[in-house]
């Protein structure tokens, strides 16, 4: 991964039948509110489902991401359910005894998805959408693929929905980082991606790896708001707002995958090709290592005192850049650890640069000052510039050089920086570049 090899590679995107089990009332049951939830046999396990019934054309089958269903995504059904959409909400953790985990969808069986479809379709006879974001849409991508092989002339799998998809492998290497279901995905897809996400310097490509894999493709930007707006429970004005109209924007999305043309037959797999689903958690207790070390591309930003530092000014030490911002709960909860790593090392020749990204300085201050209280350096990237050069998969993104000024570490997400086997990692590169 040469400066080379990280422009090409992270180059920023622009825009753009199974029967119910005993349900609790009768399959058409009145409208105007959630049916008492009802049990679907998917996957092997029963599946709980919350159906708000509509008498319009199409059902809506959503599935949550690894936060699990949440309230936001019941008044969404609500309106979605007054607009005439019927929603289905489902809840495959609890189905299959598994927590709301990034992880768990590893451990979901992707017949979950194609039984739900069959479920929908057998109980209403109307064409159904699926609905996914986030770190779902692997797991969910792979079901869909499946149900296409196991109905090849069907036509009432309508199309997909995605919000915020969450679809790079998270591992660093040469090869195309997108998981490998996104060009076997054919089926029309609509995209609607939070301005204020750090998936959305990967709108552009996700939407040629589906493209290639001959899936119609539309996208929408969503200005101003951060992924999961719609059940934030920080969410901010501008959220509160979007969540008010976001059903009106899954309606429009409904509207134009019915004139997507549509692929029925499932694309077809290279004999080689593993669909195991891997979902990039960034939960693991170590930071992933690179095969060989690489020079780190450049960094120059000011501080909050408007001092400028200069990455190749490091050179001798072992330094942590940290790619974050304020509204990012991950981030907030490791930059204790990170502040008592760096006090337990710093006389080692250890440093961490916490670059800030999107957000002004009079921000950061208050941030550092009221929240956190930290003492390494931050420095500021109110216009992302540093993406240009670095990527940042996930809020936070960490990297990690040694005294030669090479990258030798790197981790999506968010870490306990004073776990044993983290400290050992930075402690070898001490020793060994002494």
């Amino acid at each position: 991964m040469t400066h080379r090899i990280l422009v090409r590679l992270f180059a920023l995107a622009a825009l753009l039948m199974i029967p119910f089990a005993a349900p609790a009332q009768e399959a058409n049951g009145p409208t105007g509110a959630v049916d008492a939830t009802a049990s679907i046999e998917a996957g092997g396990a029963e599946i709980p489902v919350e159906r708000y019934r509509a008498d319009g054309d199409a059902v809506l089958l959503w599935f949550p991401s690894e936060h699990g269903l949440q309230d936001g995504h019941r008044q969404q059904a609500l309106a979605l359910q007054a607009a005439g959409v019927e929603t289905w909400l489902v809840d495959p953790f609890s189905g299959h005894f598994l927590p709301e985990a990034a992880s768990s969808f590893d451990d979901m069986p992707t017949a979950t998805v194609t039984d739900l479809i069959e479920a929908t379709h057998t109980d209403t006879g109307r064409p159904v959408y699926a609905f996914g974001h986030d770190r779902a849409l692997p797991w969910l991508l792979t079901g869909l693929y499946q149900w296409q092989q196991a109905h090849p002339e069907a036509d009432y799998l309508a199309g997909l929905l995605m919000t915020s998809p969450f679809l790079h492998t998270g591992v660093d290497t040469d090869e195309a980082e997108l998981q490998p279901i996104v060009r076997l995905t054919n089926l029309p897809v609509y995209i609607l991606q939070p301005a204020q996400s750090p998936q959305r310097q990967h709108l552009g490509r996700i939407r040629s790896g589906l493209t290639e894999g001959s899936s119609a493709v539309g996208a929408r930007l969503l200005p101003g708001i951060r992924d999961r707006f719609f059940f934030r429970p920080d969410a901010t004005e501008a959220e509160r707002l979007a969540s008010e109209t976001f059903h009106r924007e899954i309606i429009f999305a409904m509207d134009l995958l019915t004139r997507l043309p549509h692929q029925r037959t499932p694309a077809v797999a290279e004999a080689d090709t593993d669909l195991t689903v891997r979902t990039p958690s960034g939960t693991d207790a170590q930071l992933n290592a690179l095969d060989e070390p690489v020079a780190a591309p450049p960094l120059e930003r000011p501080d909050l005192a408007g001092d400028i530092h200069r990455l190749e000014d490091y050179r001798g030490e072992v330094v942590l850049i940290n790619f974050w911002a304020s509204w990012c709960p991950p981030c907030v909860h490791e930059m204790p650890s990170m502040q008592l790593l760096e006090d337990e090392l710093r006389d080692q020749g250890f440093r961490i640069l916490a670059v800030n990204l999107g957000e002004d300085k009079d921000t950061i201050r208050r941030f550092i000052e009221d929240e956190v209280q930290t003492e390494f350096t931050i420095l500021l990237d109110p216009e992302q510039d540093s993406l240009d050069d670095w990527r940042a998969m996930a809020y936070p993104t960490s990297y990690v050089v040694d005294r030669k000024g090479r990258l030798r570490y790197y981790l999506f997400g968010a870490i306990e920086w004073t776990e044993p086997g983290v400290t050992d990692q930075i402690r070898d590169l001490l020793d060994d570049d002494a």
